[in-house]
């Protein structure tokens, strides 16, 4: 037997797609369900919870962090009128995302340029992470940079599993991180609850929460 360590590497290319319809299957897996009615059903609830926490209006900037094609985004602005950067590690899913909004008031960039933008004083009133953080090989990075983005008042909503499943090129991995843990230190906790089965696949909301944070004062 080798002594030598199995070197795992973090595969992002799963997320890469070529199609709308493709892309939804990534986005909303089927679970016990199917990803029709998890999008039918997950994507008013989830921005009736989002707009009652945020409160969002006109005036409002929002950043949907792991945008995938825009789901989130595209409730948010037909139901609230605000405007929404989504950023999003897969180049076809940002592509396709504007697309599929239909909204001026939607853009997409990456995380280079969500930095760079930061770096240059972007702060926004709110940030969204809905099934994105679990699907991080670095967390915390895109936790601090969350922070970072988010003005001194500025609001997280996060819907994610409890753990983290990450993509790598010998299949889906749990990288032991805990999120919830993770997401406490780095912000205030306003309120934290299950995501019920009514309003997502059975299976999912067995290990899922939802999460309501607060930037902390520096």
């Amino acid at each position: 037997m080798s002594d030598n360590p199995v070197t795992v590497s973090y595969n992002p290319d799963i997320f890469e797609v070529r199609s709308i319809e493709e892309a939804k299957r990534i986005v909303l897996t089927a679970e016990d369900s199917t990803t029709e009615e998890r999008w039918r059903v997950e994507t008013p609830y989830l921005a009736e919870s989002i707009g009652e926490y945020l409160k969002p209006d006109a005036s409002s900037l929002i950043v949907d962090y792991g945008c995938g094609i825009g789901r989130i985004a595209k409730e948010l602005i037909e139901r609230y009128g605000c405007s929404v950067i989504g950023v999003d590690i897969s180049t076809s899913m940002r592509q396709l995302a504007p697309g599929y909004v239909g909204n001026a008031r939607f853009a997409t960039c990456s995380w280079s340029a969500v930095d760079a933008q930061i770096d240059h004083g972007l702060r926004v009133d709110a940030v969204i992470a809905i099934w994105s953080l679990q699907h991080s090989p670095k967390v915390a990075d895109d936790i601090a940079r969350i922070a970072r983005a988010l003005k001194p008042d500025g609001h997280l909503y996060v819907c994610n599993l409890d753990r983290a499943v990450v993509p790598t090129d010998v299949g889906w991995i749990d990288t032991g991180f805990d999120i919830k843990a993770l997401l406490a230190d780095a912000f205030v906790e306003i309120a934290i609850g299950p995501m019920l089965p009514e309003h997502t696949s059975g299976a999912i909301a067995e290990r899922a929460f939802i999460g309501k944070y607060r930037k902390r004062s520096d």
